[in-house]
């Protein structure tokens, strides 16, 4: 891809291919290109953040015959000693160690802060590795050959929009988290809450403003997992007394059930609720659809197994015939499910593609009320009648 143009009817992409330039045009273009993307660059989107001066070093190696997996996982290398599985903090950095009882391959893990400013386009070798090692634990590890080799750095990063004109933005492209792990979950429910709506948009059901939303809503998600992820950068980065303290009091927190649901729930970005437009303030709008065990008449099933079509879904819990009806004529887009659920949290609930609720109906609330308020949450999000 060598430039990018948009107007208002598409966006036009310049191509250098094996058989020379060409061009492709298309209505819209999501730039998914990772962390230097050119997509972002070119539309002149803001990518300002931090960048932290950890360098971290990920290895898949195998060690030669000289170096004994002991029967925990620990390592016996000659000169040195016993290695610990899992992860060693020194006064250099931090040491992390997986392996299995027997096994030869092992992955190997270093931090450190380093003013050295590397090439990403130069790989990383065995020898820069074992230095890594040798200045954070004090030991010379043998290693006989690799399968990995990975460096990269922590950045807290997170794009101005999400959006601009015909071109959108998912993924690493738009934010960059100081953690490992949570991008993964933040860049899929990137494109599950862009998906829906692109969709929509193409084939002329979306109601006004509907790709709009995903960038309100997707920007607040990163924020909130940035939130957690500069926690874990103040978590790990302190080596003095005051650092230790509080990892040992934020260890003894998260023996406890409730602190740890409540940040399981963070890490995983399922805490999340989005703003819903509207009067409709139920507790559930905006928040995930819980899981529900469903009865139907053709036997028990859950909501997630409802959603596999990725289309909307109203669930009538409550076996409401007048909100049915009033769904009647968004049919064609809208799947409609009568179910029993133990202890039901609401009346009725209407399940975006992305496993959002959109809208709640309390329960017995006036028949007259809530399909008044069904039809305004479903022209909101899913189009006119």
């Amino acid at each position: 891809m060598t430039g990018i143009r948009q107007d208002d009817a598409a966006v036009t992409v310049d191509v250098r291919g094996p058989d020379g330039p060409y061009q492709v045009r298309a209505r819209y273009l999501v730039g998914c290109d990772g962390a230097r993307s050119r997509v972002r660059d070119w539309a002149g989107i803001g990518f300002p953040g931090t960048v932290y001066p950890e360098v971290n070093r990920l290895a898949q190696v195998t060690l030669p015959a000289a170096v004994t997996v002991l029967g925990n996982g620990d390592l016996d290398v000659p000169g040195f000693g016993v290695v610990r599985a899992g992860f060693t903090r020194t006064d250099h950095g931090l040491f992390g160690l997986g392996s299995a009882p027997g096994a030869t391959s092992v992955s190997l893990y270093t931090i450190e802060d380093e003013t050295t400013e590397y090439d990403d386009d130069v790989p990383m070798t065995v020898t820069e590795l074992q230095d890594s090692v040798h200045r954070v634990l004090g030991a010379h590890l043998p290693i006989a050959a690799t399968t990995r080799l990975s460096r990269f750095t922590f950045k807290a990063r997170q794009a101005d929009h999400y959006r601009k004109g015909r071109i959108l933005l998912a993924g690493d492209a738009v934010h960059l988290f100081p953690a490992t792990g949570v991008a993964l979950n933040a860049g899929m429910l990137d494109a599950v809450n862009l998906a829906w709506k692109l969709a929509a948009d193409l084939h002329g059901r979306a109601p006004r403003g509907l790709l709009d939303t995903y960038h309100t809503e997707r920007r607040l998600a990163a924020a909130r997992t940035m939130l957690h992820t500069r926690a874990q950068v103040a978590l790990r980065r302190g080596h003095d007394a005051a650092a230790e303290a509080l990892r040992e009091m934020f260890t003894e927190l998260l023996t406890d059930e409730q602190p740890l649901r409540r940040m399981g729930a963070l890490v995983a970005g399922s805490d999340l609720r989005y703003p819903t437009p509207g009067t409709n303030d139920h507790p559930l709008t905006g928040v995930f659809a819980p899981d529900l065990t469903l009865h139907t008449d053709e036997g028990m099933t859950g909501v997630a197994r409802l959603m596999h079509p990725a289309r909307p879904v109203l669930l009538d819990l409550a076996d409401r015939p007048g909100l049915r009806e009033a769904a009647h004529d968004w049919k064609d887009r809208v799947d409609v499910h009568t179910a029993r659920t133990a202890d039901r949290p609401a009346d009725a609930l209407l399940i975006r593609p992305d496993a959002h609720i959109a809208w709640a109906v309390p329960i017995d609330e006036p028949a007259a009320t809530a399909a008044t308020a069904l039809r305004e949450a479903l022209s909101t999000w899913f189009g006119p009648s």
